[in-house]
């Protein structure tokens, strides 16, 4: 209900809450860098305001780790697409993408996104371990015939490994897949990139797709984390796509981890990775670019002290 109503959450309190916690909700948004507006969704951007947003180079990926829930290691991120309006602030996709769509601007925010996602981890690389990055893919881009030759020379031009890649494409954008979708996946399993299907259980699942398509990752709806303590339903298909994830030989990701009680049961339950506002929000590139050097002076620390 909160997400077709356009709104953002800060944070869960309960009903007992005196005003301190709610400041502390506020002071916590304040300083995590994604303040994102969602205007009202009946009035979207027009075709021009998004060709001037590209020409003035306002759209900017976010990053949004994922993060091991045993030790708290970063395993990689997500690359959130955000509109850095200069009058309005920073723009959830929710009120961009619709324009982007029905003017088929979608390769081209992707081909924004990775150029400088991959920039990024390019300079990471000088002086971290790889950092995997994570992009959406859009249904009408599974069949696109140049989709995998864009991602192979944005790579070639960076000399960049494709292993460092992952794309992520929700079980709704398989419903339709064409010879060609299926053509596109393979292209990318063989050029070294991993595939995710994200949203899994949200949509319109498909275990015989876990099957027949070449996945490396599996992400679980977070909807099945936001009732873990009191929905027993909800543990019992975590605890089974666990064990599913692990039959498959794929990683499995658990989205929407939000408190640090649903990080610990997740952990006991054998999730072994988490993505949500609980282990981290989604971040600028410069942010992002500080959080992967903390996270590996934390890591070089526990090594020296252990």
């Amino acid at each position: 209900m909160i997400t077709c109503l356009g709104m953002h959450v800060l944070g869960g309190l309960e009903q007992t809450s005196d005003i301190d916690q709610v400041q502390i909700a506020i002071d916590e948004f304040r300083v995590c860098g994604d303040r994102l507006v969602t205007p009202q969704l009946n009035t979207p951007p027009s075709i021009a305001q998004i060709q001037r947003a590209f020409d003035d180079d306002e759209f900017e990926p976010y990053y949004q780790p994922k993060i091991m829930l045993n030790g708290g290691e970063l395993k990689g991120a997500e690359v959130l697409a955000r509109w850095n309006h200069p009058r309005l602030g920073l723009l959830s996709p929710a009120y961009f993408l619709p324009t982007l769509e029905a003017h088929h601007l979608i390769d081209k925010l992707l081909a924004r996104l990775l150029e400088k996602g991959l920039m990024l981890q390019k300079a990471l690389a000088l002086i971290l371990p790889p950092v995997e990055l994570a992009f959406n893919v859009h249904a009408s881009q599974l069949g696109s015939t140049t989709f995998v030759d864009q991602v192979e020379k944005a790579l070639s031009e960076l000399r960049l490994p494709a292993h460092g890649l992952l794309f992520e494409i929700t079980e709704t954008g398989l419903v339709d897949s064409t010879a060609n979708s299926l053509e596109n996946l393979i292209r990318l399993r063989l050029m070294g990139c991993g595939l995710a299907m994200d949203d899994f259980g949200s949509g319109y699942s498909s275990l015989q797709r876990l099957c027949d398509l070449p996945f490396s990752q599996l992400k679980l709806d977070g909807s099945f984390v936001c009732e873990l303590e009191s929905h027993p339903g909800h543990r019992a298909i975590i605890e089974s796509a666990v064990r599913l994830a692990d039959s498959l030989g794929l990683l499995l990701v658990v989205e929407g981890v939000e408190t640090s009680e649903q990080r610990e049961h997740l952990r006991q339950m054998g999730c072994s990775i988490g993505q949500g506002y609980g282990l981290a929000r989604p971040m600028s590139g410069t942010h992002f670019f500080q959080y992967c050097l903390d996270a590996e002076r934390g890591k070089r620390d526990y090594l020296f002290t252990a």
